[in-house]
């Protein structure tokens, strides 16, 4: 069988999953063994690696960094991260934000994921992930409206020795943080957004799985 080189990364990634070292670190470094510039036009497609590591984790492919100004948007036929549009005024990304790999949600895309921790990374860093819950969503842009939730997780702690995990909730204060940042990141914008609760892990869970069928079924018919 044929694979394709994010499948060879990944292959790779998850016979390492006990050495402890960030994803990202070893997406680089395979990459370099392979005559293959992370950053460069041969990079591997982060839209179709799989969503889910050997062990169950999750990764989010980071788009825009925490600390950005303006948001970023990968686009994979470019192979590059693109400048999308500035933040309001004052306003920056508390978080890293990107999407989940081999996922397709309501509005078209990939779903979006917002992963919590004190460190700063880039975009195209691929973090292996614990699920701690889902911001629900109702977005609407040119007179449609669509569910967009958005998953929130923090890194895998093997992963992040020093970090202080948050548990297997979102505390009721970040929650209203989270949800107050993205009301104000849509501002000037022809989105708007409404929000229907939060899930907790197993439901946001439920519909990750649900968004990987989807996405299988697409490539299985070739859209």
């Amino acid at each position: 069988m044929e694979h394709t080189a994010a499948e060879n990364i990944v292959g790779a990634m998850d016979k390492n999953d006990g050495d402890n070292l960030p994803e990202w670190f070893a997406i680089r470094h395979r990459n370099r063994a392979i005559g293959m510039d992370w950053r460069g036009p041969n990079v591997a497609n982060y839209l179709t690696l799989p969503t889910t590591t050997s062990k169950g984790r999750i990764r989010v492919v980071v788009e825009t960094p925490r600390g950005a100004e303006a948001k970023l948007t990968y686009k994979p036929k470019k192979k590059l991260f693109e400048y999308t549009r500035p933040l309001p005024a004052g306003l920056a990304y508390p978080y890293d934000w990107g999407f989940l790999p081999s996922t397709l949600g309501d509005d078209g895309d990939a779903l979006d994921g917002l992963v919590i921790h004190e460190a700063t990374s880039a975009p195209g860093v691929v973090i292996k992930c614990d699920l701690l819950a889902a911001l629900c969503v109702m977005q609407t842009e040119n007179g449609e409206t669509v569910r967009n939730d958005r998953f929130v997780f923090c890194p895998h702690k093997q992963d992040a020795h020093s970090e202080s995990l948050l548990g297997e909730n979102v505390p009721d204060r970040l929650r209203s943080e989270i949800e107050q940042f993205f009301l104000a990141s849509v501002s000037g914008t022809d989105k708007q957004i409404e929000f229907e609760g939060w899930h907790d892990s197993s439901q946001a869970l439920r519909n990750i799985h649900r968004a990987m069928r989807t996405f299988e079924r697409k490539q299985r018919a070739g859209l």
